[in-house]
């Protein structure tokens, strides 16, 4: 129950885009939950929900390749986030958290969608369509359709087969952390926190050119490179329940604080860890226009202006 108040925290995440800003994220006590409104097309999910619930059926095929679905739409005149979810075959909640969307999703026409990259799973020999398909929670005649295929299929080795949006892998195996310290800049005499990457701020706490607001920093770095505790904590997420933040971690610490690391593309520590300060958490991930990590901090509900907490950049 505590990872499902904390994947409805999530849902509220805080700014990470000028342009569209989601609301921010509660991080209240762990029993606490937050539902993300849905749109009235929408269904809700439940947390053992499977996938094979928002099974396409035979009307939702389009001719789009979702092997070959382009990164960003234009919105047209009159058209509506379920009209841009049916047209790629992409579930409207991962729309809505790839682009920090808030109610009524209402859409501007001209405005920049970005969709969820394609996601795929390499058939290895031997195994079985049905195989793929239970793997990821998504039911064969579901995952058929989306592939354009025709069922019975055995998958040859090697064959790429398209997977849904919001599809987990349920045979990943939990990675391990890592007994080194990330190559972060020193703490500051006097502060807080520990800078969690080297690099420079890309975009600083508060009001936004644009309108908009960032509850936290943007750092500038190298994809793939390793992002460190801010902090001695315990780690209480670690996850990619919302698309748009790619794999996110939270950590909770001494006297009421929690530091949020976002757009990494892999977690290398676990729920329920214990962390030193320093070390690795997660790798960076790329992002459209460079990698950048979005850093958050919070005292309670409040959020806090990250740089006065660990000393000037």
């Amino acid at each position: 129950m505590a990872r499902l108040g904390w994947i409805a925290a999530l849902a509220l995440l805080a700014a990470a885009c000028a342009n569209a800003p989601p609301a921010p994220v509660a991080y209240g006590e762990a029993r606490e939950t937050a539902a993300t409104p849905a749109p009235a097309a929408s269904r809700v999910i439940a947390e053992d929900t499977p996938l094979a619930a928002y099974g396409l059926r035979p009307e939702d095929v389009h001719p789009v390749d979702p092997a070959r679905t382009p990164r960003t739409h234009r919105v047209s005149a009159n058209e509506s986030l379920y009209d841009i979810a049916t047209r790629y075959q992409i579930p409207m909640l991962a729309l809505i958290g790839q682009n920090g969307l808030e109610p009524p999703y209402a859409l501007i026409p001209g405005r920049e969608i970005e969709l969820p990259p394609p996601r795929f799973h390499v058939a290895q020999p031997g195994e079985s369509f049905a195989a793929i398909a239970d793997r990821y929670s998504v039911d064969p005649r579901s995952l058929a359709l989306l592939n354009r295929l025709t069922l019975p299929h055995e998958p040859r080795p090697g064959e790429r087969i398209v997977l849904p949006a919001m599809a987990s892998d349920r045979a990943a195996p939990p990675t391990p952390a890592p007994e080194i310290r990330a190559p972060v800049r020193p703490q500051a005499r006097g502060a807080r926190f520990r800078w969690p990457l080297r690099g420079n701020v890309a975009a600083r706490f508060g009001a936004q050119t644009g309108g908009g607001r960032l509850d936290g920093i943007e750092i500038a770095g190298r994809e793939g490179a390793s992002i460190a505790a801010a902090a001695e904590g315990d780690v209480v997420y670690a996850g990619a329940d919302l698309p748009a933040y790619g794999t996110l971690v939270l950590v909770r610490h001494a006297d009421n604080f929690v530091t949020a690391y976002g757009y990494a593309r892999r977690a290398l520590v676990q729920e329920g860890q214990h962390v030193r300060a320093g070390q690795a958490l997660a790798e960076l991930g790329g992002r459209p226009g460079g990698a950048r990590l979005l850093f958050q901090v919070r005292r309670g509900r409040e959020a806090l202006d990250p740089l006065p907490l660990m000393g000037a950049p």
